[in-house]
């Protein structure tokens, strides 16, 4: 079943626009991604541009052959060093045991749209799946969110964590507590034919000695490494080393991008969109990092820390830039910029926040003279259980009626399902029968008027038992109320838990130990290409 993005909730007006009316947003973009010769003129596009596709492979084996990679993903990086080859990027912040949902749907519309291409374009796409190592948010990137026996939604945290200072994911370890962590996982999942193998698999992959990170990075590689999904670590030194021209002419030429950003903003907002990306007009975007992701900003002609106000000379930034470019990251508006300067990108896959910071981006890459990339939304899913499609079905739900509180959808249900006027029915019975009785009693009273008491005492448990009947439809409907009312959050929490798509908040586990690793081709087959609508899709 496909729902338009217009009906999803939550869809901001950018990304329905982007959908249904691009010309609106087009001077923001690089081009139209709904149009097939876009690609064509994009790869060529990219056939003008220099990149240091051999160094760039070689840091990739080196970073890959770390990770225990698969012969075809190995094959997909040595394409990278054909003249002709481009690439399919996507990416995300690593997150405990995977992430939601949704960054597995980036990863695979990747993989189907590159290999879509390859056959389009005749000349190799490769998959990239870029991971946000550097990312900081703790309270994102700690914890799954699984729903138990009874269908509340649970939050399993790795809580040793706690919110260290300089907390990044390229260099947190799991440690011994991760074997916890584990445990509390597993007791929310069924036992299921799927799970010993899947517990093993997982455990490998999240062992103590790891850095969320690596741990990540190593299960991507058993959930997708047959598909030839090329992952790499934003972090990694030698890359750094690669992007380093960016990095510094960004510290040179602060405030000039975060200007530029501010500017596309005011046009967006011009238009009623919203934005993503929040510039300061002293703002520079890359982080020190010195104990953790540090912000600057421009003083003067030097540097300020944000969070101390200790002051940084420019030369002294700069020369730091030059020789150990590892010691800075991108952030949200450079990072893309770095990416496609290293790899010849044709389209990014984008999620809808990433959508729409990408709107305010297109001068920071005419900035640093950077070929901006086609921008595809990735797929948009909800997998439907057997039993909870049923109760759909039953009650006659659509995913948008589930964004109602689940009191209200209740009430809406039982007004719908249930008998509305039970109460003036049995009330109109007893009129009926207590005028019933009064005719007979009239009637038996003129041939005895001593049967007029029998009568009376006739109508009387004939009253009794249409109170009794009442009681007991009252204790049924409270029953049905009861049950409803479980089915109408059971079906909520499956599909909008806690009120949101369920691919912003679930992550793949539970639907593996149920449906096993045949699931995975079964969301290959489901998503063909970027997400121009939303699937609800029937397991």
């Amino acid at each position: 079943m496909r729902l338009d993005l217009r009906q999803l909730p939550g869809t901001s007006s950018l990304v329905r626009d982007y959908v249904h009316a691009f010309p609106r947003l087009a001077s923001f973009y690089a081009g139209n991604p709904q149009d097939p010769v876009a690609y064509q003129e994009q790869a060529d596009r990219c056939d003008t541009r220099a990149y240091r596709r051999h160094e760039l492979r070689d840091v990739l084996l080196a970073q890959n052959e770390g990770w225990g990679v698969s012969h075809i993903v190995r094959q997909r990086i040595e394409e990278l060093g054909h003249p002709r080859a481009v690439a399919v990027v996507t990416g995300q912040q690593t997150g405990l045991f995977g992430g939601p949902l949704f960054t597995l749907y980036k990863a695979l519309t990747a993989v189907q749209l590159a290999a879509r291409l390859q056959v389009e374009l005749r000349r190799p796409v490769i998959p990239i799946f870029w991971m946000a190592s550097e990312d900081h948010d703790v309270a994102e990137a700690d914890h799954v969110q699984l729903l138990d026996r009874t269908g509340t939604l649970v939050p399993v945290r790795h809580a040793s964590w706690g919110s260290p200072r300089g907390f990044i994911p390229a260099n947190l370890r799991l440690g011994p507590a991760i074997a916890e962590t584990l445990e509390r996982t597993w007791a929310l999942l069924p036992a299921t034919e799927f799970a010993p193998a899947l517990r093993d698999a997982l455990s490998r992959a999240f062992a103590p000695e790891r850095t969320l990170a690596e741990a990540f990075a190593r299960w991507m590689v058993h959930l997708l490494g047959g598909c030839g999904l090329v992952l790499v670590d934003g972090a990694d030194p030698g890359l750094k080393r690669l992007a380093a021209g960016i990095l510094r002419r960004e510290l040179d030429e602060a405030p000039r991008a975060s200007r530029a950003i501010l500017e596309a903003s005011e046009s967006l907002r011009a238009l009623g969109y919203p934005v993503q990306i929040e510039a300061r007009p002293d703002g520079v975007n890359c982080f020190l990092l010195r104990e953790g992701r540090r912000g600057l900003v421009r003083d003067g002609n030097g540097f300020r820390l944000r969070d101390s106000k200790q002051m940084i000379p420019a030369a002294e930034l700069l020369r730091l830039a030059q020789d150990e470019p590892e010691r800075f990251s991108p952030n949200v508006a450079l990072r893309p910029v770095v990416q496609d300067c290293l790899f010849p990108t044709l389209a990014y896959v984008a999620g809808p926040g990433e959508l729409t910071y990408f709107a305010q981006l297109r001068p920071v890459y005419q900035a640093f003279d950077v070929l901006m990339p086609l921008v595809v939304p990735r797929a948009s899913l909800t997998l439907v259980e057997p039993r909870i499609g049923q109760l759909l079905e039953r009650f006659r739900l659509g995913l948008p009626d589930l964004t109602l509180e689940p009191e209200q959808l209740s009430s809406r249900l039982l007004r719908a399902h249930l008998s509305p006027d039970l109460e003036a029915t049995l009330t109109k019975a007893r009129e009926s029968v207590g005028e019933i009785f009064r005719g007979v009693g009239e009637v038996i009273g003129a041939v005895d008027p001593t049967l007029k008491a029998t009568v009376g005492q006739t109508a009387g448990h004939v009253q009794g038992h249409f109170d009794q009947l009442e009681r007991k439809a009252v204790q049924a409907l409270k029953r049905r109320e009861s049950e409803m009312r479980q089915q109408v959050q059971r079906v909520r929490e499956a599909l909008m838990p806690g009120g949101k798509l369920q691919e912003r908040v679930l992550p793949l586990l539970p639907f593996l130990v149920r449906y096993g690793p045949a699931l995975l081709g079964t969301l290959r087959d489901a998503i063909d290409g970027p997400g121009w609508d939303h699937r609800l899709l029937t397991l």
